[in-house]
């Protein structure tokens, strides 16, 4: 549990800018590994790959930012909350 609250925001508004723009940068950085990018030294594939994990973590920032603000006396198990 401690390991997923610690991409957790303060306010929901926070969490949701942050996902928003993760999930906006794991596609963008996909799509130009798959359709932009020439396969020069597996360029490529290391884009590809950022991207797919932005666009993982977008789902996690979320749902532990909502478990942060609805559930306080989950802020224990985080380092960065006051």
């Amino acid at each position: 549990m401690r390991r997923l609250l610690i991409f957790g925001c303060h306010q929901m508004r926070e969490g949701i800018a942050f996902s928003f723009s993760f999930l906006a940068a794991g596609i963008v950085l996909m799509l130009a590994g798959l359709k932009l990018i020439p396969p020069v030294a597996n360029l490529n594939h290391i884009f590809t790959v950022i991207g797919m994990l932005l666009f993982f973590i977008a789902p996690l920032i979320l749902v532990s930012t909502f478990l942060l603000t609805v559930m306080p006396g989950l802020r224990k198990y985080t380092d960065n909350c006051d």
